[in-house]
């Protein structure tokens, strides 16, 4: 293999680390992607509007932390994001923008929970900041 085909550099082959915390965070990331497609989402509403109920370090994974708007709500670890927008921010980066694939499917089917409150309680939280 010569020196510009060779994937990386002899340095980062040889053990500055860097190399190996990429790869980790690659593979780190796409574990957590495939169990969040298959772990229990709640989508909570109210009589005006919806929620999708999400952990904010699973945004900063999918690596869209900063595009979710103040219109969502955030306590502690949890994120509330509003349905119009953030909430299809988020499955679109969970399913790789394939919204009509057996994956997303799978998960309306079986990962989807929907809980009602008439007077919920995330309207009374702060809104999301990254």
């Amino acid at each position: 293999m010569n020196e510009q085909t060779a994937m990386f550099t002899h340095e980062q082959m040889s053990g500055n680390g860097n190399q190996t915390n990429i790869l980790d965070q690659i593979n780190n990331t796409q574990d957590r992607t495939r169990e969040l497609r298959r772990t229990m989402h709640n989508f909570w509403n109210d009589p005006g509007h919806g929620w999708l109920e999400v952990q904010k370090s699973d945004l900063t994974i999918l690596g869209i932390s900063k595009l979710i708007t103040g219109f969502s709500y955030q306590d502690g670890p949890t994120a509330y994001l509003e349905e119009d927008q953030d909430a299809g921010t988020y499955l679109k980066a969970l399913f790789n923008n394939d919204m009509t694939g057996p994956a997303f499917k799978t998960f309306q089917a079986q990962c989807f929970r929907d809980r009602y409150q008439e007077n919920i309680f995330i309207r009374n939280l702060r809104h999301y900041k990254p």
